[in-house]
């Protein structure tokens, strides 16, 4: 494990630790993933010894190598889900995973860090070509968010998945054909305190732009619309 610490270093440089010097990271390979509810539990080998790390889902894989911090550690954690007890599980803030090319990409550019829940490096800069709507796609709300935050809007979707009722609010992601696959901003998150809409659903979304929105646990969202009423 001590090459992959290495490498990692040679690839990052500083970049790894720059927002928080302090913030000790660090590297296991995959060897097991559990699916739970808008979670990736995952058995990683960490120098030889074999540890539980819960990641908010993200596109990682068995043999991939990832970094993540111990701020949260959790003891005796029962999974209902899983109708299982981890004696040790650690719930990550902050994780770097290895971005995937279709490019014949280097080494380094598969392997470039992304803190998923650092609000520095998600920025979103204003726009002067903003015009106000009564509905609005998903791509303009990525690309608007400064200016809708703290507004009242609507948007026009589908639903295609509901996680319901993690950290007492309903998780609905919401898909309208704009936004960048590659990006990861076509698949767009709202909040609601309960929902009876159903996959595959066609719906009126209305709800309050918040930007640079972090739950904890690797939940950090640079635009979420919250509160939000589906007709």
């Amino acid at each position: 494990m001590k090459t992959f610490k290495i490498l990692f270093a040679l690839l990052f440089g500083t970049t790894l630790f720059a927002q928080n010097p302090e913030l000790k990271i660090y590297y296991g390979k995959i060897l097991e993933i559990q699916k739970v509810m808008g979670y990736d539990y995952l058995r990683v080998d960490e120098d030889g010894v074999e540890q539980w790390v819960a990641i908010a889902e993200k596109p990682v894989h068995v043999n991939d190598i990832i970094g993540y911090d111990k701020t949260t550690v959790m003891h005796d954690f029962k999974s209902k889900t899983l109708n299982k007890v981890f004696k040790e599980i650690i719930f990550a803030n902050e994780i770097y995973v290895p971005q995937k090319s279709t490019q014949g990409a280097t080494m380094k550019s598969m392997l470039l860090a992304t803190p998923v829940n650092n609000p520095t490096t998600q920025t979103i800069q204003p726009r002067k070509d903003f015009v106000k709507k009564e509905f609005y796609t998903i791509k303009e709300i990525h690309t608007f968010a400064n200016e809708l935050e703290n507004q009242t809007i609507s948007l026009k979707a589908t639903v295609r998945k509901i996680s319901n009722q993690i950290m007492k609010r309903d998780w609905i992601h919401l898909s309208d054909g704009t936004g960048n696959e590659a990006k990861n901003t076509d698949d767009f998150v709202v909040t609601s305190n309960q929902t009876t809409a159903k996959v595959g659903d066609s719906v009126i979304a209305t709800g309050k732009v918040i930007i640079n929105k972090d739950f904890g646990y690797g939940y950090f969202y640079p635009v979420i619309i919250e509160d939000v009423v589906l007709k």
